[in-house]
């Protein structure tokens, strides 16, 4: 508190010093540039004031002839230390009268005859000399005076000084007074306010007391420090149970080598009681030496480096479980930056350490499921479009022979070939590349008319159970709407329920449930499902109480060519498909099962609005020789295609790749009338070539033909007026229904 003291007033002292020292600084500045103008000043106030008087004076001799009154007066005033001489002269200079003083040391030549200018010119050659004339009234006659400004210097020089002594007393006194205001009115109040600070015994009546004593301002400053002493008391003595309350373990050091105190949760998340572990050194209680040595190892860099902050993960195996544990450390530093105390906060981190395995595993197997969906989906490309050539070439054959033995040989080809595009189908739908025709179902309705199809072909020892009331009374006339492709819904809840009698084999009461809720999801359920594209769902769960799946291949249910059933009796497709469908339209699969207990499949579909439309179409094999041009870059599609349209009546102009095909159109644009080309080509694809044909003719029909298409989803124009998607390998009917549409301006609506 001393030291206060002294700080506080030297630093007062020292700065009125320096505003006092630079003030008297300025003063003299200001001083001695203006003294030439106040000494001029003072001495013509001293000339004017003198003039004045002498002139009407001397006036007065002259008119009553007294010349020697006029020579006694200037005797007289001569004697003045101020004036060293005065004359009397008349217009021609003559001198009529003079004095001159006796301590004046000047060499002034005053001899007769005299002018105002030669005298003017020899005080100019005296320094502290000055002359001052003025003309006597009524007289020819001049008064001439010499003023010396020395004793004017010497009194406005003793007049500053003696001003500057009395402000510097007046800055002394100042300093003393301020001195003592500064003692009495702050220094004493900290010091009592230290005092009070430091004495933990004061009682209320004291601190009253005292306040009452203080200056305002210190007794609020007092106030505050009590409201606050007794603030730490309250939180000092629930610190235990807040540190009870929470989650983890607290902890608290004093030399940065052993616990000082933990929380009573040492026993549950370190496996140690708190008291045991007090005055050990720091993790001693994770067994591993080599875990200490890494942890304190850190700890010092941290002090060396004088972080305030610090956070440590590890991971122990304790009862032959593997934990991971985080904690986090704060320092604090005293003063000198030595260590004054370090509290610390560990976590068994092991549930979301687990959390997070598992979802980098969830993501490795959705990276394998893509990589393998991009490898299905080149293959099934080229499949569909061998199956489009067969086809054609079938219809081909078809047309030139009419043998009935060839006839069914045909026949048998194609439903090869349809089942192999259904495999293909479902291959592309695990990739998410399939070609469907969504429609609005109403997932309700359709689940009634399923299971009305499905009971027959049952066991009869299976229990089958159909749940809608989750949609049914939930609101009536809001109905479970879904966009999706019926037989492919159709096909997911076949293999669904295939799965669910294969489970449920050897038990002894088979039960297979179906149900359907509505769900409305929030940001923690889509996030856990990042597939989903809408937060109003249907809930649609498939149950069984088989014998449910196990770990080891719980991982694996959904890679393509992957099964458990016997060779032949499985290809590996179905839930892949049922997977890569579900996902397609903005939904997700997932399941629970365990062993003994059955498993349940939960599928969340995005719900819509909308009511069905329903379409007819009847359309018959005709053409009336109109032109259409054919791209495609696989060379035996496109020559059987271009055959098959002239069989149907049509002609056609092939070309073998996007920029032949535009070139072509370029050239025959006033007689073609449809484009029919592939999406997928080397160079120019269907899209951009479909683009570069409508800059020529914008309403131009174009039916695309696909394998599987990679980029659909980004490209509008296959979605666009007067276009149309069909999907590899195709039926002819279906191609004569398209073609048929096209020309008559319908392509890509439902036919009247």
């Amino acid at each position: 508190m001393q030291r206060l003291h002294h700080s506080l007033k030297q630093d007062l002292t020292k700065t009125i010093l320096v505003w006092s020292t630079a003030f008297f600084a300025l003063l003299m500045i200001t001083f001695l540039l203006s003294f030439q103008q106040l000494e001029s000043y003072v001495l013509g106030l001293m000339a004017d004031h003198r003039l004045n008087y002498q002139t009407q004076e001397f006036d007065k001799h002259l008119n009553q002839q007294d010349h020697r009154s006029i020579q006694e007066e200037i005797e007289a005033l001569t004697q003045d230390e101020m004036i060293s001489a005065m004359l009397v002269i008349d217009d021609s200079g003559k001198i009529l009268h003079v004095a001159v003083s006796r301590d004046d040391d000047s060499a002034l030549s005053l001899t007769a005859p005299i002018t105002v200018e030669h005298l003017q010119q020899q005080i100019d050659a005296t320094a502290h000399l000055h002359l001052y004339a003025g003309n006597i009234p009524n007289s020819p006659a001049r008064l001439l005076l010499i003023l010396n400004d020395r004793p004017v210097d010497m009194a406005l020089y003793s007049a500053t000084v003696w001003t500057a002594l009395m402000l510097l007393v007046l800055v002394l006194l100042s300093i003393k007074a301020l001195h003592v205001a500064l003692h009495r009115h702050l220094i004493r109040p900290v010091e009592q306010l230290r005092q009070a600070v430091n004495n933990d015994r004061m009682d209320e009546q004291s601190i009253l007391a005292l306040e009452q004593e203080l200056p305002e301002e210190a007794a609020d400053i007092l106030e505050i420090y009590d409201q606050l002493k007794h603030q730490h008391s309250d939180m000092c003595s629930h610190l235990p149970e807040m540190l009870a309350a929470l989650p983890s373990c607290f902890w608290w050091s004093d030399d940065g080598k052993s616990y000082a105190g933990l929380s009573d949760r040492s026993s549950e998340i370190m496996g140690e009681a708190s008291a045991t572990l007090v005055g050990q050194a720091l993790w001693s209680w994770t067994g591993s030496l080599e875990q200490v040595n890494a942890n304190s190892r850190l700890l010092q860099l941290g002090i060396a480096e004088n972080r305030q902050q610090m956070d440590f993960a590890y991971q122990l195996i304790n009862n032959d479980t593997l934990h991971w544990y985080g904690e986090s450390i704060t320092i604090c530093y005293d003063k000198d930056g030595e260590v004054h105390v370090i509290y610390g906060i560990i976590n068994d981190i092991s549930t979301r350490k687990n959390k997070q395995h598992q979802q980098a595993e969830a993501l490795e197997v959705e990276h394998r499921l893509q990589a393998t969906s991009t490898l299905v989906g080149g293959i099934a490309h080229e499949f569909n479009n061998a199956l489009a050539g067969m086809n054609g070439n079938l219809f081909l054959i078809r047309q030139a022979t009419s043998d009935a033995q060839t006839h069914m040989r045909i026949n048998r080809i194609e439903k090869l070939i349809d089942r192999s595009a259904s495999i293909i189908d479902r291959m592309l739908a695990f990739s998410r590349q399939s070609i469907g025709h969504p429609t609005p179902i109403d997932l309700g309705a359709f689940l009634d008319s399923f299971a009305i199809t499905l009971l027959p072909g049952l066991p009869d020892n299976t229990n089958f159970a159909l749940h809608l009331d989750g949609v049914r009374e939930s609101n009536p006339l809001i109905k479970p709407y879904i966009q999706a492709d019926e037989k492919k819904i159709h096909d997911v809840l076949l293999q669904l329920i295939d799965n669910a009698l294969q489970a449920t084999k050897e038990s002894s009461a088979p039960h297979i449930e179906l149900s359907l809720a509505y769900l409305e999801a929030d940001d923690e359920f889509l996030r856990q499902h990042s597939g989903l594209s809408s937060r109003s769902l249907l809930h649609l769960s498939v149950s069984d109480n088989g014998s449910g799946i196990s770990e080891d291949i719980q991982k694996r249910i959904f890679e393509p060519f992957f099964t458990t059933r016997e060779v032949g009796q499985g290809t590996g497709l179905g839930l892949s498909m049922v997977h890569g469908y579900i996902r397609q339209i903005g939904g997700d699969i997932h399941f629970d099962s365990s062993i003994g207990h059955g498993t349940t499949f939960h599928i969340y579909l995005p719900r819509i609005l909308s009511q069905p439309d329903k379409t007819s179409s009847d359309i018959t094999l005709h053409g009336n020789g109109e032109l259409i041009l054919v791209i495609d870059d696989d060379k035996m599609v496109c020559e059987s295609t271009c055959t098959i349209l002239e069989r149907m009546g049509y002609q056609s102009i092939a070309a073998s790749s996007g920029e032949q095909g535009v070139a072509l159109f370029s050239q025959h644009q006033t007689e073609i009338r449809l484009v029919f080309m592939d999406i997928l080509m080397p160079g120019i694809n269907g899209v951009e070539a479909s683009r570069r044909i409508r800059k020529l003719v914008p309403d131009m029909p174009v039916i695309f033909i696909t394998g599987y298409d990679r980029t659909q989803p980004l490209e509008s124009e296959v979605y666009a007026e007067n276009t149309e998607l069909i999907n590899k390998p195709f039926r002819i009917s279906m191609l004569s229904l398209c073609i048929q549409q096209a020309l008559d301006g319908n392509l890509g609506k439902a036919p009247s």
